[in-house]
């Protein structure tokens, strides 16, 4: 009884064994992926579809611009937002105009500038409302062209991406040869595919240049526009506003990605460092007068004649740690020197008031400083609950970018700056 006991108990292991091991090679392994197919307009279409319409939900914030009671703000990608801002208190979103691939703008006088994808167009604003394409300046930031393949042909030949159709797939592993590795079925030739976690490789204005925020890649100082790219400053002879001519272009060293104008200097923020350059006798050609290096790490600056200010900050893009606000004697452009660092949590924006320096700390919020003894920074107001990025100050008021808005705070009293609007 024993023996046969024992011949059964083993049968039936044997089997369950067998069971479960089927079981398992019948298993699946999948992956859900994102399908983002292009939709494509020839270049000639795309180019008229940019113009104004109708306002539209602000579903994301880019670069900012102030002009006169109005606010640009770029959305990645897709264009710019239009807002009459004559009651800071009550803002309103009246136009948006559509420019797919936009980035980067600026504003001189009635002349709105920004790049679609390789092209920097330029909009009449006289009606900011209705903005008017007048030009565009063909392929001239090379970083975005993604579509003219280095040769400009027939715009009716050329196929640009205006939008893409966005839908969830699953599609199962399979094993390859030498067992063990999974691989994903062959590609789509149509489509792009993106993994869930990853993401895919902008009354009058005034006759005044509008403001732009310090993430700002687009300048404007007198007649000229300067935009930065790779590790580039392009120039352009705007003083026939609506056909801007490209003059040259110069190397500023290791990966620019911030332009700010003052006092006849461009003022360069890179990975590397701050870079000074001249254009006060040679506006198309700008020189190199003075640098300040540092860790390797994303940097806007801002001056205000004796100081810069430079905000480095940490993330992958960056490719750095450090999370702070140095200031930099420039009094000897030739020879810049640190005088003195202040650990923040993640700084990126900043604007100056007079004696009073507003601060971007990402998710820590907005800080503002007294700043009259730049060895001794001392925070006036620490405004916490927005993810801030960008900030432009001005008479008594901060209009703050976020990434869930703007908003504007009421700073005319130091002793009581509190928020007057979110969009």
């Amino acid at each position: 009884m024993e023996k046969i006991f024992f011949k059964t108990k083993f049968s039936f292991f044997f089997f369950l064994t067998v069971i479960l091991f089927t079981s398992c090679l019948k298993d699946k392994i999948t992956h859900t992926y994102q399908i983002r197919t292009p939709v494509f307009e020839t270049l000639t279409k795309f180019r008229q579809s940019i113009k104004s319409g109708a306002a539209a939900t602000i579903a994301g914030t880019g670069k900012i611009v102030v002009a006169g009671k109005y606010i640009f703000l770029s959305e990645t990608g897709k264009g710019i937002h239009v807002i009459d801002n004559s009651n800071p208190a009550q803002p309103k979103n009246i136009s948006f105009i559509n420019v797919p691939g936009n980035e980067d703008l600026a504003i001189d006088g009635n002349t709105l500038y920004a790049d679609a994808y390789a092209d920097l167009v330029s909009f009449d604003i006289t009606d900011p409302a209705n903005a008017v394409a007048k030009n565009f300046a063909v392929n001239v930031f090379p970083d975005h062209s993604t579509y003219y393949n280095g040769v400009y042909t027939n715009p009716d030949s050329i196929n640009v991406i205006v939008d893409w159709i966005v839908r969830d797939t699953t599609v199962d592993y399979v094993a390859n040869a030498g067992g063990g590795i999974y691989l994903y079925p062959g590609g789509c030739s149509n489509c792009t595919t993106i993994a869930a976690n990853m993401t895919p490789s902008s009354s009058n204005t005034n006759n005044t240049t509008g403001t732009t925020g310090s993430l700002s890649k687009f300048a404007i100082l007198n007649n000229f526009l300067y935009t930065v790219y790779y590790s580039n400053i392009a120039s352009f002879d705007i003083s026939n506003r609506f056909s801007p001519a490209f003059k040259n272009t110069v190397n500023a060293g290791w990966s620019v990605e911030t332009i700010y104008p003052f006092e006849g200097k461009l003022f360069v923020g890179g990975t590397n460092g701050m870079y000074i350059y001249d254009v006060s006798s040679s506006p198309e050609m700008p020189t190199a007068v003075g640098e300040f290096a540092h860790a390797r790490t994303c940097d806007p600056v801002i001056a205000d004649g004796d100081y810069a200010y430079v905000t480095l900050h940490d993330g992958t893009q960056c490719q750095g740690f450090s999370n702070e606000l140095d200031v930099v004697d420039i009094k000897n452009v030739g020879n810049s020197t640190l005088v003195k660092t202040y650990q923040l949590t993640h700084p990126m924006g900043l604007s100056k008031d007079g004696n009073n320096l507003f601060v971007c700390d990402g998710t820590d919020g907005l800080k503002v400083f007294d700043a009259s003894d730049v060895n001794n920074l001392k925070l006036i107001k620490h405004l916490k609950g927005a993810n801030v990025n960008d900030v432009i100050v001005a008479n008594g008021l901060a209009i703050v970018m976020a990434t869930d808005g703007i908003y504007q705070y009421d700073y005319s009293d130091l002793n009581n700056i509190h928020l007057l609007s979110k969009l």
